[in-house]
């Protein structure tokens, strides 16, 4: 392929035969035996030959002789012309401007080869000639793709179906002499064509009472129009009806206590169910939980919390300075505990002012009963969790965590193997003032804070006892719940 840099021009040309026919043959262009082009730094040489179609015609593209940069500068193309069936071959010389980039050879080549050598070169175009009479139509050169001297072309070839095909299956319908499709190709069921309509023949025309159907008027006669049928009242009201949420039972927007939104809500209110709120108080006038007054005491007061506890007995403080409680064996003592606010129970807690350390039998066990009486937990034998000490409160593990309800609960504590007791631990009981400690006062029927179960020698806690079976105790230890 040539450089862009050197301009070529396309040379078309066709041979014919006196009679028309297309001639066969070769023309070649051959330019000196070698050229250079010093812009595109390329040699270029030797004929290009260009083989005459089916039609007679060539189309070749080649370089321009006039072009800046060829060495030599001025040269042509001398063309030979081999054709078939002509006895001489013609040779002549051309030259191609790049002036002229398509050019026809038969405006190049010498009307008389055999007169003097000469070069014909294109010249500018002259003015537009008048218009000639019209020729005759060309000749048809294919049909349908075919080219061949005879053609014969099928039905499928032009989109159609064979004649054989009419009136056959899968084929098309034919005509009959009044321009109808016969009966005997139809489908079956449509040939009879359609014999009477609802029982009349000929040219029918059907009323509505022949479909049981009614005219227009009478269906406006029998039913209401759109606007026919008007309310007549609202609630009640008639005419131009306003209605308000009074008139609907319903209370209005401004009167009424929303899901959502800030509000100002006046006068008393009284909920037959407490509402229940999450967050605990920011000022001075929003209401408080439970809990949170719970959690809550006034300066000064000691509460369990405060302790690390959930709930006790009573106030350690208010213990008795010189006197401890030496268990008596087999004897189940019940501490009440009154759990203000609802948590888990892991531990009963004991304070031991004084113990050796020795005697303590493995049927010694501390535990918790609910106000029903019923064992919710108990510890592991108290002789491996309560160890000699001159002072000191023994935190006392649950075998099982316990999810506890606000109410009274009963600490209890089973004592076996001291003897005397005295060997036993000393447990921190309440200030007392004769025989009972004031601190069991209670009105008759009401939760019993210190007490003990009437039944003795047992050597272990019993899942459940009856509150009304409760022995008032006169020692009132000191118990607490964590």
């Amino acid at each position: 392929m040539l450089p862009e840099s050197i301009p070529t021009v396309r040379l078309t040309a066709q041979y014919l035969a006196l009679d028309g026919r297309p001639l066969g043959g070769t023309v070649e262009f051959a330019p000196p035996s070698l050229l250079t082009h010093s812009d595109a730094d390329v040699f270029v040489g030797g004929p290009t030959t260009a083989s005459l179609d089916a039609e007679g015609r060539l189309d070749v593209t080649l370089p321009a002789t006039d072009a800046d940069g060829w060495n030599p500068l001025a040269w042509t193309y001398t063309v030979t012309e081999r054709l078939n069936g002509l006895s001489r071959t013609r040779t002549y010389r051309i030259a191609l401007a790049q002036s002229v980039p398509e050019v026809d050879l038969a405006d190049l080549a010498p009307a008389d080869p055999a007169g003097p050598q000469y070069v014909t070169v294109p010249g500018p175009q002259g003015p537009q000639g008048e218009p000639g009479p019209q020729g005759p139509a060309g000749p048809v050169r294919s049909v349908n793709g075919h080219t061949e001297a005879d053609i014969i072309l099928t039905a499928s070839e032009v989109g159609a179906l064979p004649a054989a095909a009419a009136g056959q299956p899968s084929g098309v319908a034919q005509l009959d002499a009044t321009g109808k499709v016969p009966l005997t190709q139809l489908p079956d069921g449509t040939g009879d064509g359609v014999t009477s309509v609802n029982g009349r023949t000929g040219a029918v025309t059907l009323a509505a009472a022949d479909l049981g159907a009614l005219t227009p008027a009478a269906a406006d006669a029998r039913y209401l129009a759109i606007d026919g049928a008007p309310v007549l009242s609202v609630n009640g009201q008639t005419g131009a009806v306003t209605l308000t949420a009074s008139g609907l039972g319903a209370v209005p927007a401004d009167q009424a206590v929303l899901l959502t939104g800030t509000q100002t809500v006046a006068g008393a209110k009284t909920f037959s169910t407490v509402p229940a709120v999450t967050a605990d108080p920011a000022t001075d006038n929003q209401l408080v939980r439970r809990s949170y007054v719970d959690t809550r005491a006034s300066s000064g007061v000691w509460t369990p919390a405060a302790l690390g506890f959930k709930a006790w007995a009573f106030d350690p403080a208010a213990s008795s300075p010189s006197t401890a409680q030496y268990c008596i064996n087999g004897n189940v003592y019940l501490i009440g505990v009154p759990l203000t606010t609802a948590g888990t129970i892991n531990n009963v807690c004991f304070y031991v002012a004084g113990y050796a350390g020795t005697g303590l039998a493995a049927t010694s066990f501390a535990g918790l009963y609910d106000s029903a009486g019923k064992r919710v937990g108990v510890t592991g034998t108290l002789n491996t969790l309560i160890t000699a000490t001159e002072g000191t409160t023994f935190v006392l593990k649950l075998t099982t965590a316990y999810a506890a309800a606000a109410g009274n609960y009963w600490v209890a504590l089973l004592i076996n193997g001291p003897d005397p007791r005295t060997n036993g631990p000393g447990f921190m009981v309440g200030a007392s003032m004769g025989s009972f400690p004031g601190g069991s006062a209670r009105m008759p029927g009401a939760f019993v804070r210190h007490g003990r179960l009437p039944t003795t020698g047992l050597t272990a806690l019993p899942t459940s006892f009856t509150p009304s079976t409760i022995v008032a105790d006169a020692n009132a230890i000191w118990a607490a719940v964590s």
